[in-house]
């Protein structure tokens, strides 16, 4: 009796769908190039703006680890029916920690409680050194 012979396709393309399955799984980790996130400092505060296609962000910060204390106003460059800013929270290799929701306007609200100074205390994962801000801005739409 002949011992059979097993062909190599079917696994090699096992191994194909495998790897590219888990290359995908693997960079889909969210990192942070350094000149996209701000350097977190401790003591303070440390000012400073951001500025989105949405959004200007005026922001003052006080830093310890594992907590950051932020005050922010600003105001949205057009008009809008949502708009939400988050801040995100990265390792010293630009790895993604952590988000959490700096402003949500809620539908059709408006964006003057963010022009006057507004305050948020974060905890925050202690190896974090860097942050950056997201918005999504929902423009306004002319239904009644």
């Amino acid at each position: 009796m002949k011992p059979k012979k097993i062909s190599g396709g079917p696994l090699i393309v096992f191994l194909v769908l495998f790897s590219t399955v888990f290359s995908a799984c693997v960079g889909s980790q969210m990192m942070v190039a350094p000149q996209d996130s701000v350097s977190l400092v401790q003591g303070g505060p440390q000012t400073g703006s951001w500025e989105s296609y949405d959004v200007l962000l005026n922001y003052q910060y006080v830093y310890q680890p594992g907590s950051l204390k932020l005050n922010f106003s600003g105001g949205a460059k057009r008009g809008y029916d949502q708009l939400a800013i988050w801040i995100r929270f990265f390792d010293a290799q630009g790895k993604f920690l952590q988000t959490e929701n700096v402003f949500n306007s809620g539908f059709r609200q408006k964006f003057s409680s963010v022009k006057e100074n507004n305050e948020k205390i974060f905890e925050i994962p202690m190896e974090s050194t860097q942050f950056s801000f997201q918005s999504m801005l929902k423009k306004r739409t002319n239904r009644r």
